[in-house]
């Protein structure tokens, strides 16, 4: 009898829209998502498309993806304890990838040895963004091209930073789900954060061989390189690596993967230059 009534309650709390996530303290352990609101917030900042993500599409996602990526956060210490699950999912840009400029045009190229994906050539400097996976805690993959044929990141919990081929990185993740690429006008630009990528998280002598292994965690200040995380690497390259140019406007505590572009200032925005889906 008791263990019906307990499944009961259970299936209750389910229906209900409160969920629990294991690993948490009991006064953490319950929490009511209001699914209605959040998605009403996200379509009237503009960041929510109601017209291409319903309400119902969008509870789905939060229930079978986002959810389960927030709880592995918690778990693994990733972000501080209080961190609601509202606050995450809208420091996440409520799940959505980046909006692109509706007048965006894919820039032509001229295919080179290496560096080439599919007749398309990814430049130094160049930003990635794909949501072919999840970090803990944090939806979506960010990378910056740290050459003209290689590709910088750290893919995520017990990993350090690597460096893959343009082929290699993109076979890794076009397979699993869509990839943006983005770029500055100004190349100088460009180069300068992808040489400071380069020799602050992959090599000092900015060689092939690897010399510097950060852990990854989102915890620590926006500024230090240990333990760090892929966004922050993108931003910090484009914050450091430029001089005194105003590149950066905003570098918050948590920099998130689909909201990376917005981070720039207006003069040094990046544009979405290629999609693969």
């Amino acid at each position: 009898m008791k263990k019906r009534l307990f499944g009961i309650i259970v299936a209750l709390l389910v229906l209900s829209g409160i969920w629990l996530a294991p690993g948490i303290s009991q006064a953490q352990a319950i929490v009511t998502v209001d699914y209605e609101t959040l998605y009403t917030q996200g379509v009237s900042e503009g960041i929510i498309q109601s017209v291409d993500v319903s309400l119902e599409a969008w509870i789905e996602a939060n229930e079978n993806e986002y959810k389960q990526v927030y709880q592995d956060g918690l778990k693994d210490d990733v972000y501080d304890a209080s961190m609601s699950y509202e606050k995450w999912i809208k420091l996440n840009n409520y799940g959505q990838p980046p909006v692109a400029d509706e007048n965006w045009e894919e820039v032509t190229q001229n295919p080179m040895v290496r560096g080439v994906y599919k007749g398309y050539t990814v430049k130094k400097g160049d930003i990635l963004i794909t949501n072919g996976t999840s970090s803990s805690g944090l939806l979506g993959h960010a990378a910056i091209a740290n050459g003209n044929e290689y590709i910088l990141d750290i893919p995520g919990k017990g990993k350090t930073t690597r460096q893959l081929t343009t082929r290699e990185w993109m076979d890794n993740y076009d397979k699993h789900g869509w990839i943006k690429v983005y770029r500055l006008k100004d190349g100088s630009v460009a180069n300068a954060a992808a040489t400071w990528a380069d020799k602050n998280y992959y090599s000092t002598k900015g060689t092939s061989k690897q010399d510097i292994f950060p852990k990854y965690g989102l915890t620590g200040s926006r500024y230090a390189k240990n333990p760090t995380y892929c966004s922050k690497i993108v931003l910090q390259a484009f914050y450091f690596g430029t001089g005194s140019k105003p590149v950066v406007q905003v570098f918050p505590s948590l920099v998130t993967v689909y909201d990376l572009p917005n981070y720039f200032s207006k003069a040094y925005k990046p544009q979405q230059v290629k999609y693969f889906q």
